[in-house]
């Protein structure tokens, strides 16, 4: 059987990236291979006014996405880093061999085959790691439209479920 999909789900704004952060750093405490990416949000005066970058496993984090023009690809009032773009991607490309990769976020950017959708097809293809894909509720739908083709079994779960016991025994190790 294949590696499960999961979803974490949840509204804008309501702590999905926070608290897959928290899992991951346990994940990666208790000797876990996990790699992939998290989308910070960026706010300044009660506004979001962007996202910035962090590769699992790297100390730094960069510019993803502004409401200012700074790269090319465009979702909603946002303007992607094409660098940043680019070092999601292949942070993306180098995850193949891990057991865990999170993925935040799967939005209209990659439904619209941009953003990061080559290279979660290709890790959905390729890959026999569990893969944690974050996810807008009003999106779900159509993310498991998309899914649906890679014959994997997908789970979706409410953010604040991230460490429940359900999420825990399905990203066991294998005995």
């Amino acid at each position: 059987m294949s590696s499960p999909i999961l979803l974490a789900t949840g509204p804008v704004g309501a702590g999905k990236t926070t608290a897959l952060a928290r899992l991951v750093q346990e994940w990666r405490a208790s000797g876990r291979d996990v790699r992939g990416i998290l989308a910070h949000r960026v706010m300044e005066g009660g506004r979001v006014t962007g996202y910035d970058l962090e590769v699992i496993g790297e100390k730094a984090h960069g510019v993803l996405a502004r409401r200012k023009g700074i790269g090319l690809e465009k979702a909603g009032p946002f303007t992607f880093s094409d660098e940043a773009l680019a070092r999601g991607r292949q942070a993306l490309r180098n995850a193949t061999k891990a057991e865990i990769v999170v993925v935040d976020e799967v939005g209209p950017l990659e439904l619209r085959s941009g953003g990061w959708a080559r290279e979660v097809e290709s890790l959905l293809r390729g890959s026999k790691a569990m893969i944690v894909l974050v996810v807008r509720e009003e999106l779900q739908k159509q993310v498991v439209e998309w899914l649906t083709p890679f014959q994997r079994p997908i789970h979706s779960f409410h953010f604040e479920e991230l460490a429940g016991s359900d999420i825990a025994a399905m990203i066991s190790r294998p005995q």
